[in-house]
């Protein structure tokens, strides 16, 4: 009897060390599945991030080979970190541009102006910047070429001047459709040949809201 008691008890000791190494296991084991999906969570995260990070920097190095900068304006547009780029805002932690500002930092007219003129094409490439919230071109010199119709598509912006750009012809009727603008500036020497009150009232009225 005092045999099997003995017996019994090795088995019970062998027990609890088996399942005390186990137990001891079991949070390794969590801690290693844990890891595996934060990592994978993480790597997706950065590539998507990454991704959006690639796209905006190349819209706007696209943006940047159509114009023509006398004075090198832009000569900080190079490199990869395109958020401390001039004239350039960048949301925090998500990399998308928010906004450009490339007003022309003489607005007079005189000789320092014309040397700091950006003037070229306006690429499409800024269609690309969705959350483009504010884009300020002001006294710069386009050379009497149309405002370019895609701006209309540009919806999230909140700030859009365009005066004194040498813009001329008609004002897109698709601005109609920029129905978050709080600031709007066409200012100009030349006449735009439009009816302002048709597509200002689609502006202020879009045609969800009426009725």
């Amino acid at each position: 009897m005092q045999e099997n008691t003995k017996k019994f008890e090795v088995i019970s000791v062998l027990l609890n060390s088996g399942l005390d190494i186990y137990m001891e296991r079991i949070p390794v084991f969590i801690f290693v599945i844990l890891y595996f999906i934060s990592t994978e969570v993480v790597c997706n995260g950065y590539t998507h991030i990454n991704n959006n990070v690639q796209s905006e920097r190349m819209a706007l190095i696209d943006f940047k080979s159509s114009l023509t900068d006398p004075n090198n304006r832009l000569s900080s547009w190079k490199g990869n970190n395109y958020c401390y780029w001039h004239g350039i805002g960048c949301e925090n932690g998500t990399g998308f541009v928010v906004s450009i500002n490339l007003r022309n930092p003489y607005p007079i007219e005189n000789d320092i102006q014309s040397y700091m003129n950006l003037s070229g094409v306006i690429s499409p490439s800024l269609i690309k910047l969705k959350y483009l919230k504010y884009l300020d071109l002001s006294f710069n010199s386009f050379k009497a070429i149309p405002i370019p119709q895609f701006f209309g598509s540009m919806k999230n912006l909140i700030y859009l001047n365009l005066s004194h750009c040498g813009f001329i012809g008609e004002i897109p009727s698709n601005f109609g459709n920029l129905s978050n603008l709080q600031y709007l500036d066409f200012s100009s020497k030349y006449t735009y040949h439009n009816d302002f009150g048709q597509w200002i009232e689609v502006l202020c009225y879009p045609p969800s809201s009426q009725g």
